[in-house]
């Protein structure tokens, strides 16, 4: 006997929002001031006291990277 099967049926359900949830929101627009910008006048940034820690974090990388390098070269010539 033929096994019967369910009609698979999709559903097209409206998702449940409230009327303040339906409510699109208008975009607002921001105009930019002259004070907003910068201008060429303002006194230059000293990038390397702004970045600093970018220096070490790069050292620290090169010395971790220098001793998986040997750790690498060392399991390779133990390994053969």
């Amino acid at each position: 006997m033929a096994r019967k099967r369910k009609k698979s049926r999709k559903r097209t359900r409206t998702p449940r929002l409230s009327e303040a949830q339906l409510v699109q929101p208008t975009p607002t627009v921001r105009t930019v001031t002259a004070a907003d910008r910068q201008t060429p006048d303002d006194e230059p940034v000293d990038l390397r006291e702004e970045y600093w820690y970018v220096a070490a974090d790069l050292k620290r990388i090169a010395i971790i990277a220098a001793a998986m390098m040997v750790v690498m070269i060392g399991l390779a010539l133990v390994a053969i």
